[in-house]
């Protein structure tokens, strides 16, 4: 009863001035009891340890809840406002319910910006669309009916009256929101082909750019290399550009192998007999050796001496090189797999092995590839033949 005697003795102004002094305090009281209630929250999970991809720990993570529940305390501070301020100072009043009106908006607005952040974290691997970039491009125009909203709130005006305003101002907002624009409509194109997705390695020559992507956002995508370096590229670039996405490679589950060995052209010769029944010891071309010997044997039946056919050591060691491929375990069945000999160069005739490993993994692939080369340079003396290899001289 004291205490009620005391604020009728108060003047109309101080009534005025504690009121909305004690909005400001709920205000405060509101934002730290959200904080406290998702506080306590992220304790829980952490100790019944959630998984990351639950929405309840996503919601926490980026503080949906704590936003969700401030807004939806907050959107009783217009209603309330006059009651606690009275009705002595009705402009002063109408002006405080107004801005927490506009107050409300933004922080209905945060919590909607949040709630888009949960969905980005939650489908950003699951499904092929940009999502990052998507929700980005939502919050802008989200933000600009959020302003149009708050002047609404403020000016005591119809949403619709700025909208007139906002349609002169178009030219300079696409100045502004160009990279954005450029960003999102590259997004689209990127998602629409299904060009690129996150976690996909992707190289661009010339630009340092050999990784994974680690995020796809509304005007840039996120490459992390192997270096750890994170490389930043507009999405614009990857349009307009070309650049190389290993995802086949990855899904087909095969890696090509593709290099060359150059044979010295001066060791290049016939075998002789002895060579023959030297290189059939070698299990790999014992039938391939019978079965040359065979047809060769056929030929030369009508061929007169200087058109008899012959076998070579540079043909025999490719058909080696070919049976070892096809009896490798690593090397996949599914795909092209074949030994050519490419045009003679200054250099030597090419070798070149073409194949695919059944390992995509890069250290894997690696070291698939040099036990094969590892093998074939080692074992290539057994057929008289040298790789080229260019010799410096000393003036």
């Amino acid at each position: 009863m004291n205490i009620l005697n005391y604020w009728n003795m108060l003047s109309d102004n101080t009534k005025f001035f504690v009121g909305f002094l004690s909005l400001l305090l709920l205000i405060l009281i509101f934002r730290y009891s959200s904080n406290l209630i998702e506080f306590g929250l992220s304790k829980v999970l952490k100790a019944k340890k959630v998984s990351n991809k639950a929405w309840i720990y996503l919601g926490v993570k980026n503080k949906f809840f704590s936003s969700a529940l401030f807004a939806a305390l907050i959107c009783f501070l217009p209603g309330l406002t006059p009651i606690v301020l009275g009705e002595n100072f009705p402009r002063l009043t109408f002006v405080c319910v107004r801005i927490f009106a506009a107050l409300s908006i933004i922080v209905v607005m945060v919590a909607i910006g949040s709630f888009l952040d949960v969905l980005a974290d939650k489908f950003q691997r699951s499904i092929k669309l940009p999502v990052k970039g998507i929700v980005q491009a939502l919050k802008i125009v989200a933000w600009i009916i959020t302003i149009i909203l708050v002047l609404s709130a403020l000016l005591n005006k119809e949403p619709l009256y700025f909208l007139g305003g906002l349609t002169a101002l178009s030219a300079i907002l696409l100045l502004i929101f160009k990279d954005a624009i450029l960003g999102l409509v590259s997004g689209v194109q990127l998602s629409i082909n299904d060009l690129v997705r996150v976690g996909d390695w992707i190289t661009i020559s010339g630009q340092d750019v050999d990784g994974t992507v680690i995020d796809i956002l509304l005007t840039t995508i996120r490459v992390q290399n192997w270096d750890n370096t994170i490389v930043n590229i507009p999405a614009y670039n990857l349009v307009a550009n070309s650049f190389t996405n290993w995802r086949g490679m990855q899904e087909a589950g095969a890696r090509r192998i593709k290099r060359a060995i150059n044979i010295d052209l001066k060791t290049v010769r016939f075998l002789t007999d002895e060579d023959i029944e030297r290189l059939s010891r070698l299990n790999l071309l014992k039938d391939y050796l019978a079965k040359k010997k065979e047809q060769i044997g056929k030929l030369n039946k009508t061929a007169d001496e200087y058109n008899r056919h012959k076998l070579s050591n540079i043909g025999t060691f490719r058909a080696y090189c070919y049976e070892y491929l096809k009896n490798n375990p690593y090397i996949s069945k599914d795909f092209t797999c074949m030994v050519r000999q490419l045009a003679p160069t200054s250099e030597g005739v090419p070798l070149e092995i073409y194949a695919f490993s059944n390992d995509t993994n890069w250290e894997h692939y690696e070291g698939i590839q040099s036990d094969i080369f590892d093998h074939f340079l080692s074992i290539i003396g057994l057929f008289d033949l040298k790789v080229y290899q260019r010799i410096s001289t000393m003036e």
